[in-house]
């Protein structure tokens, strides 16, 4: 990695730590500046302005490039399989990034460049499985959906519901491991959208 690469890096991290203590009406480029020991001219000349910073947080943090890598070349056409790869890892980031995603989330109701910003990566998550639903719908795996964008959607909306349910949940009840859980939500969606 470069120095560049480096310094960016560092920027971006501190920038996820500072939004997830003050949120992004809270959190000032200074503050940002100061937790990655960078200056703020630094910091501008990195990322031009604090929303382009929280674009390039939510972007490095997302689930996005591993999904998009995980199906571009990780795939094996096992269509269980593939799933339980994309549940696991998108599980993953969602547990790694909670506190960053609740906090984007009760931002975006009040600040429109915060809701501009999360609003592309669901609809990149969706039509990258949409695109690859497709492929197994012409394969003759799934069935014919009528909108395999929307499945997409519902196949993610339940790893989100899990995960983040799980900071609400009563910590002194019992949890299901990760792994059962993927498993158990993979399985309930291939019994839905396999072809008979």
């Amino acid at each position: 990695m470069s120095p560049v690469e480096e310094t960016s890096e560092r920027i971006l991290q501190a920038a996820s730590r500072v939004f997830s203590r003050a949120g992004y009406a809270g959190a000032t480029t200074r503050a940002i500046a100061d937790e990655a020991n960078v200056n703020e001219v630094t910091l501008f000349r990195h990322f031009g302005s604090k929303k382009n910073l929280l674009m390039a947080v939510i972007e490095r943090f997302s689930a996005v490039p591993d999904l998009g890598a995980a199906l571009e070349n990780q795939l094996t056409g096992d269509y269980r399989q593939d799933l339980l790869r994309i549940g696991r890892i998108f599980l993953e980031m969602l547990n790694r990034h909670r506190k960053v995603i609740l906090m984007m989330i009760c931002e975006a109701q009040h600040r429109h460049e915060v809701r501009e910003a999360i609003a592309q990566t669901p609809l990149q998550q969706s039509q990258m499985l949409a695109q690859y639903l497709r492929q197994q719908i012409e394969r003759g795996v799934v069935r014919e959906l009528a909108n395999p964008e929307l499945a997409a959607q519902m196949f993610f909306g339940t790893f989100f519901e899990y995960s983040i349910g799980q900071t609400l949940a009563d910590p002194s009840a019992p949890q299901m491991p990760s792994e059962q859980s993927v498993e158990q939500i993979v399985d309930i969606f291939v019994e839905g959208t396999i072809k008979r």
